[in-house]
């Protein structure tokens, strides 16, 4: 997309120089090559790279981070099925495309059957027409009709005119831009650079039969009695136009005194606009400073020794909520910025230590999806002495007691109790009211949680409990309830068909292997004077034939994400991971793997 809109504005600039410069002036063949090279010019040079050499003296160290790998929330991926937008553009798009390139097609094919005979006049092929049409040029041949041709003979100036056309192969210029035209017709400047040429091509063939026919006042006459003749064929030269009154003025103007320079005008405005579109890369360095820039990016293990350490300083300003179990008091003080932190240095940590952890971050990327409640359901959820009742994520002390009805809610989630939640009822039920469900959708993905504390088994639909689903649920209690008074606040639904044999996928050598390659191929010299910290993380889908899919970069920095992605993508490159295994049985498996860099101000050299 940024390769079609760079051509768009490309031409639109070029085009809108040509308007403004040279279309007044009779320089009618440099405009013709202007004209061409511009569109060209404008459809390559996305394309083209220009490589520059990094103007750095010294760059501070640079700190390349990454997290270990984790599943997103152990998930094994089932494809869902959903409508390609993207794909459904591009069907139509090409659909408009084969249309236009069918209509030159039949453009061509409607010249080729008009009726008449061919006849060699003057070392030129004329097609003399039965029809009485007004005289145009396709190719080397000029088309017209049979009364133009008395005596054997052509009138000089028809016959000039169209002869220059085929002479300097103007529907060559014709014919590229329809092709072009057909295939990005999206962008708009095209129309008008066919408009442009097309007027161009007229003035040369006039400048051409006036330096040998003096009388201007005569040749004009002649265009006017053909204006009711022309025909509508888009590939064609004819002798006449609608354009008539800019081609009188054309006849009569003489080029300004600048002329010449305005011409010269257009090769610095192609190298700038070469500088401005093209993509740059930067050069590897040979010298002595290529050591230097080798070592800018550095192992994790320089930037976080310790993320467990890290991690538990960071929750140390909030201790007096996670020891006395404060659920509401940790979640309304903690900062956005502190959960975001703590989020990316709670996934670097092993598996072990998160299990001991009493805090736990993770994205709740599974969203509870709408239900209605059956009346023998509501009435269920009624029942005090069963059921802990959650409504839009408040603990309710008796459904039967409030003045909710069935209708009131469009999720409902029930789950089975936790053992060492010591609460007498054995199971919860979640529910949500339509206001608060449009809240949970757009809710922040990170979700907190008191770690080992949530339930044995899932329910979702009034289904059975089923063994072995991952969850992860988080309590909540006020200050003034006991520790054993405790109730469901967050829950992430859980990821069913996850095994306890569940086995990981495994990257060819390992995920430090995969670590290396990232890191060798990563270019940190494109951030230019970019400060701080930057992160980005990075998931894909590792399918069942240990092939990588659905590879996407997240964070705030747009050019950050495009350079993990890129490098990421580089590395996964003819390469074959070890699927994911459940039971014995090869499954598509999530990958989430966050990245950061801290960048230093480059020092540019004098």
């Amino acid at each position: 997309m940024l390769i079609v809109l760079k051509i768009i504005l490309c031409s639109g600039i070029l085009l809108g120089l040509y308007h403004l410069f040279l279309v007044r002036e009779k320089t009618f063949t440099f405009n013709r090559f202007y004209l061409v090279a511009a569109l060209l010019f404008s459809l390559c040079i996305p394309f083209a790279t220009i490589e520059t050499k990094e103007a750095v003296k010294e760059i501070p160290a640079t700190v390349f981070v990454e997290g270990n790998e984790q599943p997103i929330e152990a998930q094994i991926v089932t494809p869902q099925e959903s409508f390609d937008y993207t794909k459904a553009l591009l069907i139509g798009y090409c659909i408009v495309s084969g249309i236009l390139i069918l209509k030159i097609g039949y453009s061509i094919i409607k010249i080729k059957k008009l009726k008449g005979r061919k006849i060699k006049y003057q070392n030129r092929t004329v097609f003399l027409l039965k029809q009485d049409l007004a005289p145009f040029s396709f190719w080397s041949t000029i088309y017209l009709s049979e009364t133009y041709f008395k005596d054997s003979k052509i009138e000089d100036s028809v016959f000039l005119h169209e002869e220059i056309h085929v002479k300097q192969k103007h529907s060559l210029d014709i014919l590229f831009v329809e092709i072009v035209k057909a295939v990005l017709w999206i962008n708009p400047f095209i129309w008008f650079y066919k408009k442009a040429m097309i007027n161009n091509h007229e003035f040369i063939a006039d400048e051409s039969v006036i330096s040998k026919n003096k009388n201007i006042k005569n040749y004009q006459e002649l265009i006017l009695q053909e204006i009711l003749k022309q025909q509508n064929l888009p590939l064609i030269h004819q002798f006449n136009f609608n354009n008539t009154k800019k081609r009188f003025i054309m006849m009569n103007n003489k080029n300004s005194k600048f002329a010449k320079v305005k011409n010269y005008f257009a090769v610095p405005a192609f190298a700038v606009l070469a500088i401005v579109f093209a993509e740059k890369t930067y050069a590897k360095d040979t010298s002595e400073n290529s050591d230097l820039k080798s070592e800018s990016i550095i192992s994790l293990n320089s930037f976080t020794n310790d993320p467990y350490n890290e991690y538990k300083n960071a929750l140390k300003k909030y201790s007096k909520f996670i020891d006395n179990y404060d659920y509401s008091g940790f979640t309304k003080n903690l900062s956005k910025e502190d959960k975001k932190n703590l989020y990316e240095l709670f996934i670097q940590l092993t598996e072990e230590q998160q299990n001991n952890e009493k805090i736990t971050f993770f994205k709740n990327q599974n969203k509870l999806k709408k239900r209605a409640i059956s009346d023998s359901e509501f009435n269920e959820f009624k029942n005090n002495s069963k059921y802990i009742v959650v409504v839009d994520g408040k603990k309710i002390d008796n459904l039967a007691s409030s003045n909710y009805k069935k209708e009131d809610f469009v999720v409902s989630m029930t789950a089975y109790n936790a053992e060492h939640l010591n609460v007498p009822q054995e199971k919860s039920v979640i529910l949500m009211t339509p206001s608060y469900y449009k809240k949970y959708l757009k809710n922040e993905e990170i979700v907190v949680g008191f770690n080992g504390i949530g339930y044995n088994d899932i329910k979702k639909d009034t289904i059975s409990p089923r063994k072995n689903i991952n969850t992860k649920v988080s309590e909540v209690k006020t200050m003034s309830e006991k520790p054993n008074s405790k109730a469901v606040q967050d829950i992430s639904t859980a990821v069913e068909g996850v095994a306890v044999d569940l086995v990981p996928a495994e990257y060819p050598g390992g995920v430090n292997e995969l670590r290396k390659k990232v890191s060798k191929n990563f270019n940190s010299a494109i951030f230019g004077e970019t400060n701080g910290l930057v992160r980005s993380t990075i998931t894909f889908v590792v399918d069942k034939n240990g092939s990588i899919r659905d590879l996407k970069a997240e964070g705030e920095n747009e050019k950050f994400n495009n350079e993990v992605f890129r490098v990421t993508k580089e590395a996964n490159e003819n390469i074959t991971w070890k699927p994911a295994t459940k039971d014995g049985e090869p499954v598509a498996y999530r990958y989430n793997l966050p990245i950061a860099m801290q960048f230093a101000a480059y020092k540019k050299t004098q």
